[in-house]
């Protein structure tokens, strides 16, 4: 299996933050914490009881590019947190798909009467005629 990756770490949490309003969403981001809490938690256990939440930068893209620089580099020195990490980037990070990757689509009853640009990253204007 290919290690993970930072950026697509990023590009999971952050598909799973933009759907975190449904029932998926919600549960992809609550053990996205847990795995984050197993990294950040101080001492050898965490307390009994409720886990504290975790404040995840998903508005900060330097702040969540640096967590997930961290998880990624505990994965590379801890196998087994370095195989849940990998699992949970198969079960939640399939809705991200790649990383970088672009998938536009125009589907159902669209009616298109103009232009339509579709893809990722544009730099500098964009005209048409």
């Amino acid at each position: 299996m290919d290690p993970v990756t930072a950026g697509a770490l990023v590009t999971a949490v952050n598909a799973a933050a933009s759907g975190a309003g449904g029932e998926a969403g919600r549960r992809a981001l609550e053990s996205f914490g847990a795995l984050v809490r197993r990294v950040l938690r101080r001492g050898e256990g965490e307390p009994a009881g409720e886990p504290e939440p975790v404040a995840i930068p998903y508005d900060d893209g330097e702040r969540l590019r640096q967590l997930a620089d961290l998880l990624v580099e505990r994965a590379r020195q801890d196998p087994e947190f370095g195989r849940d990490l990998a699992s949970w980037m198969r079960e939640h990070g399939e809705a991200a798909g790649e990383a970088g990757a672009v998938h536009n689509s125009i589907a159902g009853d669209a009616r298109i009467t103009g232009p339509v640009v579709q893809g990722r990253d544009f730099n500098g204007p964009i005209s048409f005629g």
